[in-house]
């Protein structure tokens, strides 16, 4: 069993450890005074992106982080108005390794010594990086509050959305400036 354990423990670490996360928020404003919140309405850009069942997992997932929080949800009205803003960015990696002992593996060839000539692989991964953008508002004053963000690559396989969007919104929120009321 313990064998089992350690490599399941090293890939959720791994996992999670590929999402970048950040947050700042505005130092003078007391965050338990407000109790209610809504939802903003979806960007048109970002009705593009990505699809209704993701765009319900997010949803879903900062409603149970904000009610984690004592906060009430409210179709419309809400003391803090909340908006998921989504960037999706087609990036190109490369990975390079070279092997000093050449092609023909480690030999003595004189006069030079030891190893032929070295050469160098270089591969190039293609993947989609994207960008979560939480931001909370004082709906009366229309005044930005908190903003979190989380940034990490994509993983387009549906079973994994599933998994993966709760985690990272989960992530993001345990940097708002209150923490779950257990």
């Amino acid at each position: 069993m313990k064998k089992l354990l350690f490599p399941l423990l090293f890939i959720f670490l791994y996992s999670c450890s590929n999402i970048t996360v950040t947050s700042d928020y505005d130092k003078e404003v007391d965050f338990t005074e407000y109790k209610t919140f809504s939802f903003l309405k979806w960007r048109d850009d970002n009705n593009k992106l990505i699809n209704d069942f993701d765009k319900a997992r997010l949803m879903k997932a900062v409603k149970a982080e904000m009610t984690d929080r004592n906060y009430t949800f409210q179709q419309s009205g809400g003391e803090l108005a909340v908006s998921i803003y989504v960037i999706l960015e087609d990036k190109t990696s490369y990975n390079s390794y070279t092997d000093y002992y050449g092609g023909f593996g480690y030999y003595f060839v004189p006069p030079w010594g030891w190893g032929g000539p070295a050469r160098t692989i270089v591969t190039e991964y293609n993947y989609t990086q994207g960008t979560l953008i939480f931001n909370v508002f004082d709906a009366k004053q229309k005044k930005l509050i908190w903003q979190g963000t989380a940034i990490g690559e994509i993983d387009n396989n549906p079973a994994n959305k599933e998994k993966n969007i709760p985690k990272v919104v989960k992530q993001t929120f345990n940097k708002y400036p209150i923490s779950i009321n257990k």
